[in-house]
């Protein structure tokens, strides 16, 4: 004689004892607050609880928490001059991080809120110490005066091992000796960084190109001065940063420079999340250079520092395999498509797909749009300007106390996943006035239209 009810579709209320009829009169206030109907009957029940005593202070607290919204309010004026002062010294990561979302940018650099530090090592510890190593080992080899071209596989293995094994003498990085389960990464350390480096010598050897510099500073003390920008009543942006690698070419025509940024991850550029605001660092630096030192873009490249495990058949070659993986490691990013700038960047092709970076050539000699990744010197030219106008936006948002959760959502993809801030903000799109800043997927030639549009526009 049972009968199976369900409220999972329809919530059905009954008034059963006070406290539980009075968590349910809460329930169709909310109800009421968002524009929904409610029985008549809960006015009555309202009107119940107002007039009791007992329960009249308690309904009159909980009516002011359903006020309640998770949305900060803009920051007063003298508290903004307390964080930033007329100055906003920032570096471009950080920027990118106010545009993942003004909230977190806010609490990560205004009011300098951390995590407790956990012993353990998380993917930036393993990454930032496989950059010190490569850097290291450029070093290594200026001092010995070692031609790059002449060093095998068992030496460059040899060198890295030998700096590995000397920087786990640091305290920093006492962690990778603590268990088994460490030693055993610094062996998979080993063989990572000793692979990748085999592929970025290729990148070097095999271009027009030379190393200029590793672990290039900008700002007071570094090799670059600081990028200084003016905005309104004022008021400054002041730009510091560390490039991992940049290198230049001299060419009849002028010098060139390209900039290679490592990843412990794969990355690419796209031109979407520039024009968002995610991703501008490498083009920021780019152009700093070029002005500094009246010198002309090639590129921008990520090389990957993952290490490459490539599925094959069992009658491949060992040659097979070695162009595989050689492909696997050719660096992304952005090139400046111009015929003689693609065979700067990589001096052994004539035609095809490139090994070393994303572009390629037809059988013609021409550029094959398919293969190349790539903008022309003036769409380089828009992108930079744009950049520059990014900045200041971002900037003015800052200095103005601006805060809003406001995180982007890519295809589905959103930093709230990651964000060691989720527990304060309480962002949750089903909220009211909770919602996500959408990138649109366009192309890649209606970007660039796109931001000259804005640039017309604003001059």
């Amino acid at each position: 004689m049972l009968e199976e009810k369900s409220d999972v579709i329809e919530k059905e209320y009954e008034i059963v004892n006070k406290k539980i009829t009075y968590e349910e009169l809460l329930e169709n206030i909310a109800k009421l607050k968002n524009k929904e109907k409610i029985e008549n009957i809960w006015y009555l029940i309202y009107q119940y609880y107002k007039n009791d005593s007992n329960w009249n202070k308690k309904l009159n607290q909980d009516l002011e928490g359903l006020k309640y919204t998770n949305l900060p309010q803009k920051l007063e004026q003298r508290n903004i001059e307390k964080l930033y002062g007329n100055k906003l010294t920032t570096s471009i990561s950080r920027l990118e991080k106010y545009r993942n979302c003004p909230f977190s940018y806010y609490l990560q650099y205004g009011l300098k809120l951390k995590e407790k530090e956990k012993l353990q090592v998380h993917n930036f510890d393993t990454g930032s110490f496989m950059h010190e190593i490569i850097d290291e080992f450029f070093e290594y080899v200026n001092q010995e005066k070692l031609e790059l071209a002449e060093l095998e596989k068992e030496q460059i293995e040899k060198i890295v091992e030998n700096i590995i094994d000397n920087k786990l003498t640091l305290n920093k990085n006492y962690i990778f000796k603590a268990t088994e389960k460490y030693k055993l990464l610094v062996r998979r350390l080993k063989r990572v960084v000793s692979q990748s480096l085999k592929y970025i010598i290729e990148t070097i050897i095999y271009s027009d190109f030379s190393i200029e510099g590793t672990e290039v500073e900008f700002g007071e003390n570094g090799k670059y001065e600081p990028i200084i920008l003016n905005l309104e009543d004022g008021k400054k942006v002041e730009i510091k940063g560390k490039i991992d690698r940049i290198d230049t070419a001299n060419e009849e025509d002028g010098k060139y420079l390209r900039i290679i940024d490592y990843k412990s991850s794969s990355r690419n550029i796209d031109l979407n999340e520039v024009y968002a605001g995610l991703q501008i660092q490498l083009l920021t630096y780019t152009d700093a250079i070029c002005k500094q030192e009246d010198i002309m873009p090639a590129g921008v490249f990520y090389f990957s520092l993952l290490e490459q495990m490539e599925k094959a058949e069992k009658r491949i070659s060992e040659e097979e395999i070695e162009e595989k993986i050689r492909k696997a490691f050719r660096m992304k990013g952005l090139i400046v498509a111009d015929v003689k700038i693609i065979k700067m960047n990589d001096n052994t092709l004539n035609s095809g797909s490139s090994k070393l970076v994303p572009a390629g050539l037809t059988k013609a000699g021409t550029i094959h749009k398919k293969w190349t990744n790539g903008v022309s010197s003036e769409e380089f030219k828009i992108l930079q300007d744009y950049i520059y106008k990014t900045i200041k936006d971002i900037s003015k948002e800052i200095l103005s106390g601006k805060i809003d959760i406001n995180p982007y959502n890519k295809s589905g993809k959103t930093p709230c996943e990651y964000c060691e801030y989720k527990a304060i903000c309480g962002f949750n799109p089903r909220y009211k006035n909770n919602k996500y800043r959408f990138i649109d997927k366009m192309s890649q030639d209606d970007v660039i239209i796109k931001m000259s549009k804005e640039l017309g526009c604003k001059k």
